[in-house]
């Protein structure tokens, strides 16, 4: 079979979670040489892709002229049998000819509209009913996910398969220094549906109580981030609030193994990487008790009203102070993270792909 897949996400040299999902599945698929793959980019893909059974299609053009050529080659070129659309509703949605494949990650924009990107909720609103609709299958990062396109699109569930994410980690591994003790880390793009200032406040609850910690922020910065910049230079305890940016994957085993907790108090995930990566680490966590994230961590992990301060607050400080609860934890945190691994994923997506669904 000729499988067509959109990568440009997943030939960023910076990737975030769809990102590492589409290299990560990618990798994995264009090892099956029975098969022939047809890469759809806007760059130049990673070299780990480019084998005898892989071609590649690369249209260096904005996304808007990028989904109409790559439409223009589905709808009437027909260069592929099926084609797996990764990150794009619009292709999906207007394509008729070639069957196609669509993940889901998340429904943010309709059940959170005013906690994510307006634009992106405009074209998710316009898009995403027709993508489902067309799409002659659906994968979802997670049974959450499923259960919301059910609810929200009325969709047959046996149109959709879940294919859950994994934690992974480069070879190459690059050390980056800390110089603190008891990291409280938050990794993920600085933004609302994040939680970030309830997770200051009960950092201040804290420190204000005599713990010694200190708060570390990773990820970039987001829309409407005035609100987290406030929340941190209004904080008595700023100067123990660091926010370091974007880490590059070589990066972070070596941010993991400094830190003492992951807070993750995310009001909305698809599934949500960085607790399973943490766990997969040994890192013990502390993530919200809604959405995606009890699946993604089942007992390994303290679940907390992410709208409640004091219950992130006393979480937090229990993993900081109860030294054998937290083994315990982080126990538990290595087999629970050892339940999801990409080549089981990758498996279920070809299934899907040569229609075996």
């Amino acid at each position: 079979m000729i499988i067509g897949i959109d990568v440009r996400e997943g030939a960023r040299v910076e990737r975030a979670g769809k990102g590492e999902y589409v290299y990560q599945v990618v990798s994995e698929l264009v090892q099956h040489s029975e098969h022939r793959f047809v890469l759809f980019s806007d760059r130049d893909v990673p070299k780990q892709w480019q084998k005898d059974n892989v071609r590649t299609v690369i249209f260096k053009t904005p996304s808007f002229i990028w989904q109409f050529l790559v439409f223009l080659q589905l709808e009437f070129i027909r260069p592929v049998d099926t084609y797996f659309s990764t990150t794009s509703l619009i292709i999906p949605a207007l394509v008729r000819s070639t069957p196609v494949v669509t993940t889901l990650f998340d429904f943010v924009s309709f059940l959170f509209p005013s906690r994510h990107q307006q634009k992106a909720v405009v074209l998710e609103k316009m898009w995403m009913k027709l993508a489902i609709r067309y799409s002659q299958h659906l994968l979802s990062i997670s049974e959450h996910t499923k259960k919301d396109a059910i609810k929200l699109f009325k969709v047959s569930p046996d149109k959709i398969t879940t294919t859950y994410l994994a934690a992974s980690f480069v070879q190459e591994q690059e050390s980056i220094t800390i110089n603190k003790e008891n990291v409280i880390l938050f990794i993920g793009t600085l933004e609302p549906r994040k939680n970030i200032v309830k997770l200051v406040e009960a950092f201040n609850k804290l420190k204000t109580e005599g713990i010694h910690a200190s708060l570390l922020l990773v990820g970039k910065w987001g829309w409407q981030s005035d609100t987290i910049k406030q929340a941190i230079e209004q904080s008595p305890f700023k100067q123990d609030i660091q926010v370091l940016g974007y880490v590059r994957a070589a990066q972070k085993q070596s941010l993991y193994k400094q830190s003492a907790v992951l807070a993750f108090p995310s009001i909305y995930e698809g599934f949500g990487l960085p607790p399973l990566e943490a766990m997969a680490m040994g890192v013990p966590v502390v993530t919200s008790n809604i959405s995606s994230l009890p699946e993604v961590v089942g007992d390994a992990a303290v679940l907390v009203d992410p709208n409640s301060t004091e219950e992130i607050y006393s979480a937090v400080k229990k993993i900081l102070t109860d030294k054998s609860f937290t083994e315990q934890l982080v126990a538990k945190g290595y087999i629970q993270a050892q339940k999801f691994n990409w080549q089981k994923t990758a498996d279920a997506t070809l299934g899907v792909l040569l229609g075996k669904n």
